[in-house]
């Protein structure tokens, strides 16, 4: 498995290893990284415009940041399991934090 954070291997280590240690802040940033590598596929992720390429049934991100219940907890609770005709995608808890992030980074603020 590849760490998308830094494209390294992860060499059989258990994903979360490091952070039991010591965990780490959300890293949008990060998440923009992973979101760009993983994702433009099948969404529009916020930046530019990938929408010619996408399905017009499935969310952008900002349409995904900006549902009223939304949290970057709730993203991350979601991207766990495997949905319909999304990939089961697999990623460290820090990368799928860095991901959630990037999305509500994407949220409009409300009046």
């Amino acid at each position: 498995m590849t760490n998308f954070a830094n494209g390294h291997p992860n060499d059989n280590e258990s994903p979360d290893v490091a952070e039991t240690i010591k965990p780490t802040k959300p890293d949008p940033e990060n998440g923009r990284i992973i979101a760009r590598a993983l994702c433009t596929n099948c969404h529009v992720i916020g930046e530019g415009s990938n929408a010619a390429g996408v399905n017009a049934d499935v969310p952008s991100f900002p349409a995904i940041a900006n549902k009223s219940d939304q949290s970057a907890e709730r993203i991350s609770n979601w991207l766990l399991s495997a949905h319909g005709p999304m990939p089961n995608i697999h990623l460290t808890r820090k990368e799928l934090r860095d991901l959630a992030a990037y999305i509500i980074s994407l949220r409009k603020p409300r009046p």
